[in-house]
């Protein structure tokens, strides 16, 4: 078990560990965001679910090293957008409460918007990772 492990990270690039580190981060982060939610507005099972989902994807993707699922970071990408555009509309509506001093929606606006930073930076290292190369297999410097 331990060489198979090992020998899924031998001779991989830069690319296949920030993919990697950003769908753990994003899991705990997920996991971090669904036991803050108290049945507050801000929070989605919509968001929670598709953060889950990518992650989940790349993480199995990571551990399986099939060659023809490559897509599979792009995909999880996408499945991120999605995710975090659904955090957005939500944690908004509760920050134009707060701008505008009225308790329209309701909703934490603190959680809302750290939870958004907390995701913004792993997605966006998810989508760097998916356009990095992650192994040295059809490349020139596999000799070096």
């Amino acid at each position: 078990m331990k060489e198979l492990l090992l020998s899924r990270f031998k001779g991989r690039r830069a690319g296949y560990y920030v993919s990697l580190a950003s769908a753990v981060l994003i899991l705990a982060i997920d996991v971090a965001y669904i036991a803050s939610d108290y049945g507050d507005r801000t929070f989605s099972s919509l968001t929670f679910a598709l953060m889950l989902v990518g992650s989940l994807l790349t993480i199995a993707y990571c551990f399986t090293g099939l060659k023809f699922l490559d897509f599979v970071p792009a995909v999880s990408c996408i499945i991120y957008g999605f995710a975090f555009g659904q955090h957005l509309i939500l944690a908004l509506e509760s920050l134009s409460d707060v701008w505008n001093q009225v308790n329209f929606v309701g909703g934490n606006a603190t959680l809302g918007a750290v939870f958004a930073g907390l995701f913004l930076v792993p997605v966006v290292a998810a989508v760097v990772g998916a356009f990095m190369r992650e192994d040295y297999r059809d490349s020139a410097l596999k000799d070096e």
